[in-house]
This record gives C-alpha cells, structure tokens and sequence, in this order.
C-alpha cells in the first residue's frame, strides 16, 4: 500500500505531481505514564496550566512513529531510483542510503499516533489508517 498525493522537494519550490509515498518504517513505544507539564513555580499545583496540545505528545499509551519516503512514482520506486523526500521525526528515521532531503523540519506531518495493540489490524495498516485521518494526507489516493 501507498499514498499518492502531490510533494514539494523541500528547499527547492519544485512540487512532484502524484508522488508515491510509502510507509518504510513504523517504531512503537510504551509509554508508561503521562509526561507532566513543565514546572511553574507560580501556579498553585507548580505546573503550567492550560493547553497541552495533542495528548499523542505526552499521554501514556503504545505510540507509533511513522517514517516515509516519497518517490516520484511507484514505476520510480520499483526502478530503484533515489526518493525525492522523506518525512520522519528524525532525519534518521528514513534509511536510505542516496535520501539526502528529509522534509520534517518546520512542518507537522502528524507522523505519530496511538497504536492499538488489539486491534486485528497490522501495525502498517495502522499506520496508513491514521496518516489518512491527517489533513496532509486526507484527499490522497491510496494504491496498492
């Protein structure tokens, strides 16, 4: 399976019609226990009030982190070229060796989600299913 939606090479201003994007790597986490918020001496319970953004950041739970490459098209993926981009939360979450272009910085791709350890559902068809969800990736097409 893979999405196919438009992707500008970052740096470049050149955007790729009809990129093939392709989950390469999942990584799951067990988080035990709620991150807290950062210390504030000047609130009465000593931690920062308010918004805590998305709990995927900071809620216990089984968290995935999802990594891509995005190729020109799926007959450029299958001819072993060179991916265009990747998308991950570190530059060292897609592997391939010739990716010089990691195009997270700067851009929430919501690349990390909850995973549901009893869900008859795979791991990357988890994945696939919440990257869907994403405003980034609502309108793309999925192939297989």
């Amino acid at each position: 399976m893979a999405l196919i939606k438009d992707f500008e090479i970052p740096g470049t201003g050149v955007t790729v019609s009809d990129a093939y994007h392709l989950v390469v790597n999942v990584t799951t986490e067990k988080r035990l226990h709620d991150i807290p918020p950062p210390p504030d001496s000047s609130t009465k319970s000593g931690l920062t009030e308010g918004e805590r953004g998305d709990p995927v950041y900071w809620k216990a739970g089984y968290v995935g982190r999802i990594a891509l490459e995005v190729y020109a098209s799926k007959t450029a993926r299958d001819d072993g070229k060179t991916p265009i981009g990747g998308i991950g939360v570190n530059a060292t979450d897609v592997m391939h060796p010739d990716l010089r272009t990691v195009c997270t910085p700067g851009k929430d791709f919501k690349i990390l989600f909850f995973v549901d350890p009893d869900s008859p559902d795979s791991l990357l068809t988890q994945a696939y299913n919440h990257l869907k969800t994403t405003d980034y990736y609502k309108d793309a097409k999925e192939v297989w």
